[in-house]
């Protein structure tokens, strides 16, 4: 490895140099792979000029993601026109891994609808080449959640993971939310850069899956990938929110639509978990009283969602 064939990352206190341990001057690059010391040597020196000594390290230990500061300026959340862009921007130059693609064709998807759909993979490195190739193209990035800038340039931050787009009743990208390759703090995370310096928040969008109408029918559950799913397996308009607290998200959506009818499809733990009832019960309520005509959706507790009864009675 050289210092010309790879993007490196100055250390900071919050990834310190995982030879020295110290904060400063030393170098990570961007795949995680190589450190550059600028105490400890090693047989490889980084160029002529005492920038330091090249160290391999473990692939097998990823390059942990830079952490947002305390102190860092934010940006507001750009206009949805905005947003969509550079959302749809960034998908053109991912691609879908072997491994996400067979996880979701285990959900009973075909390639032609992930594909229509729009899932990609978002990778843990090559992120300054695919922030090149996205500002070739002249996107705005102030003010698009996941993007952030250090050192007068942009970045992009965010878990590896499968990236599942968002959409409004426009069909615009609202936000990506993240299917995490690893769980340790929790499965589905925003592509969020709160914190970093001229970051910010995408908030908790609902999605937008399937035909928009108004008057008609919208199914409602909890989570865009199963919003997606059961959409294509009921032809229906499903609304989904980012977890069932966030049911206010679907105001203005359902201010826009005026559903005549609703189901509402949480999973299976509303009947276990006391707050998953609780805002079961909340968003019924506020339904009812909008005047319009609201079920709840009971189906087999040997499936726990919406689209693992769908899929399973397929199956």
């Amino acid at each position: 490895m050289s210092i010309t064939t790879s993007k490196w990352l100055r250390v900071n206190r919050h990834n310190p140099c995982p030879i020295c341990g110290k904060s400063d001057w030393c170098l990570l690059s961007d795949d995680g792979k190589a450190a550059i010391c600028a105490r400890i040597e090693s047989n490889r020196p980084a160029g002529t000029k005492g920038a330091g000594w090249i160290h391999h390290l473990d692939t097998a230990t990823p390059l942990p993601p830079t952490k947002p500061r305390l102190d860092a300026k934010q940006t507001p959340k750009a206009p949805p026109g905005i947003v969509d862009t550079a959302y749809r921007a960034l998908l053109s130059v991912l691609t879908l891994s072997e491994w996400h693609r067979e996880n979701l064709r285990r959900r009973g998807l075909t390639d032609e609808q992930i594909a229509s759909l729009g899932y990609r993979t978002l990778p843990l490195s090559g992120r300054h080449d695919l922030v090149a190739r996205l500002r070739a193209n002249h996107p705005r990035l102030a003010g698009v959640p996941g993007f952030y800038l250090e050192a007068g340039r942009w970045q992009l931050t965010g878990p590896t993971g499968m990236a599942i787009p968002v959409r409004d009743t426009k069909h615009r990208i609202a936000g990506l939310q993240i299917r995490c390759d690893t769980t340790e703090s929790g499965r589905y995370k925003w592509l969020s850069s709160r914190g970093f310096n001229r970051g910010c928040s995408p908030g908790a969008p609902a999605h937008v899956a399937g035909t928009v109408s108004t008057g008609g029918e919208v199914w409602i559950t909890e989570g865009p990938l199963k919003a997606d799913i059961a959409a294509l397996r009921l032809d229906r308009l499903v609304l989904a929110v980012a977890g069932v607290g966030n049911w206010s998200s679907l105001v203005p959506i359902i201010r826009e639509l005026e559903p005549s009818r609703a189901i509402i499809a949480f999973d299976t733990d509303k009947v276990t978990n006391p707050a998953v009832k609780l805002h079961n019960e909340s968003l019924m309520t506020w339904l009812i009283r909008r005047g319009i005509r609201t079920f709840e959706a009971d189906w087999n507790p040997d499936f726990k969602g919406l689209d693992d009864v769908l899929v399973g009675d397929e199956a």
